[in-house]
């Protein structure tokens, strides 16, 4: 479906109600967020956006063939059932009819809560066999099956519910899970082509399909300038070592490499012992420069310290990378193109992906979502709410965030900046250590002096973040990051971080614009 319209693409993004189009410009994906929107423009009566609800509804139909709790719902609600075709429409039936949650799902439940995904695929592939043809456990299996990467088990235990009668459910997951597993995510660009001119609403489809006409999904560049290369590391010598290989392995095209060495008491001075002759031979004398310190002094103060030296300094590129990361030997070629693409950005991020499975998306465009009547009060658990966008974390990786864009962050794993920028820009904030937000709150300083970040979706760098049950954080960790996260908002004036959230808004309306205008003369 589609808006009947004799205006350009362009013309109808920009007719598109503001408070939608904030949704929109973070992308088309995550049922979360499609819901969302599919139900904003139903409540609006605005005939001219049905279109925009059907294509939201259809796609995370599409994108959860298996979710019998989304499909009851929708199925209930005359406005939305009377938007989809008819061959979705059956859909939802023949899953609806054959989607039975058990009574007791206690234990079920503590699995879940303990992220034990292992368990959950024996769990629920009992519960498949023991009741056949209910699709309930079957979606319950995928999802635990895609959380753990095993494609040979989520394939198996759909196609165990052939027994359902339900054959066009099953086929339909059975696409989904073939386009999310595939090794190489083929993109038809002339197809997404159409999709964007057909439906100028859809963000993502618009930057797909720019990116892969006009090349720039293909793109590589050398980086327009001398690299450091930095990294810092504490007691994670066997992790550092891998990263190290990667880095080895990779076109690092006359880049230098320096090491901080955070303290650390395990084997971390003896791994890089061994490496300082393998890295001479590779690039040339005095270009692989450790850096040890007597204790740890944190994630925010090592980047500081390798930001002051002068040898860094006298290169022209500042690239901070993760002690913990796999890196495509292009890495350094694809964020050379993201700067030759948006030269005036103030860093230079990337998508980043589970090393053990990478359709979980740690990192990938973030933007800022500030409330502007929002006030400063010291007295709430968050005295500025404002926050990024992580529609990422909501999706599973099919492909949908492989563009270029503007955001307002990028994951810290691997980002490049230019030496002045982060010169002029400040130190990162120790006050902060030792979580994330030191990045965030770096970024969010960029935005707000109108230098924002860009994120280059195609270059996926693997992290070994902790997964599954690892992932479960401490009391202390949490008090420690709900800490910092109150202090980070403090440290920004709420009339900053909303013109800068503005300032935002139409840097993406600005480049969603000129994609679909060239797009349309492609």
């Amino acid at each position: 479906m589609t808006i009947p319209s004799t205006d350009s693409p362009a013309r109808q993004w920009l007719s598109l109600p503001e408070e939608l189009r904030a949704k929109l410009r973070l992308g088309f994906t995550g049922k979360g967020h499609l819901l969302d929107m599919a139900g904003w423009c139903l409540r609006s009566g605005d005939l001219e956006l049905f279109p925009v609800a059907a294509h939201a509804l259809e796609t995370a139909i599409r994108e959860n063939p298996l979710d019998g709790a989304m499909a009851c719902e929708l199925l209930a609600l005359e406005q939305a059932r009377g938007l989809l075709e008819p061959a979705v429409t059956q859909h939802l039936q023949l899953l609806a009819d054959r989607w039975h949650p058990p009574s007791d799902l206690d234990e079920y439940r503590r699995l879940q809560a303990e992220r034990d995904f292992k368990s959950l695929k024996t769990f629920t592939r009992a519960g498949a066999a023991d009741q056949p043809g209910n699709l309930f456990w079957i979606e319950q299996g995928v999802v635990a099956g895609c959380m753990e990467g095993d494609h040979e088990f989520v394939v198996e235990l759909i196609e165990s519910g052939s027994e359902s009668g339900a054959e066009v459910v099953i086929e339909r997951a059975l696409k989904r899970v073939s386009d999310l597993f595939a090794p190489e995510k083929w993109v038809d660009a002339e197809a997404l082509r159409d999709q964007a001119m057909r439906r100028p609403w859809d963000a993502g489809t618009i930057l797909r399909a720019f990116d892969a006409l006009n090349g720039v999904a293909d793109r590589r560049e050398p980086v327009p300038g001398s690299v450091a290369v930095c990294l810092y590391s504490w007691n994670k010598a066997d992790e550092l070592a891998e990263t190290l290989i990667s880095l080895a392995d990779s076109d690092l095209a006359g880049a230098s490499l320096f090491v901080l060495d955070n303290g650390s008491t395990d084997g971390t001075a003896g791994v890089l012992r061994e490496w300082v002759s393998r890295f001479e031979s590779l690039l040339g004398a005095g270009r692989f420069t450790v850096i040890s310190l007597p204790v740890n002094i944190g994630a925010a103060a090592a980047r500081n310290w390798l930001l002051h030296r002068e040898d860094v300094q006298a290169h022209e590129f500042v690239c901070y990378l993760d002690d913990d990361v796999e890196l495509p030997a292009d890495w350094l070629a694809r964020l050379g193109a993201a700067v030759a693409e948006y030269p005036e950005a103030g860093v230079w991020g990337c998508k980043v992906v589970d090393h053990f499975n990478p359709l979980l998306i740690q990192g990938a465009d973030s933007h800022l979502l500030a409330d502007p009547a929002a006030t400063m009060d010291l007295t709430r658990a968050a005295p500025h709410p404002f926050r990024l966008s992580d529609l990422h974390i909501r999706t599973l990786d099919g492909g949908g965030f492989d563009f270029m864009r503007p955001c307002a962050s990028v994951m810290g794993c691997c980002h490049l900046f230019r030496s002045r920028t982060l010169v002029e820009s400040g130190d990162f904030a120790i006050q902060l250590s030792p979580s994330q937000y030191d990045d965030m709150e770096h970024d969010l300083r960029l935005c707000e002096a109108g230098t924002f970040p860009v994120y280059q979706g195609h270059l996926a760098v693997r992290h070994k973040k902790r997964t599954g049950a690892a992932s479960r954080t401490s009391m202390q960790e949490q008090g420690n990051a709900l800490g910092n996260k109150y202090k980070m908002q403090t440290m920004h004036d709420p009339a900053a971080i909303n013109g800068a959230a503005e300032a935002g808004r139409r840097l993406l309306d600005e480049d969603i614009l000129r994609k679909l205008a060239w797009l349309e003369r492609a």
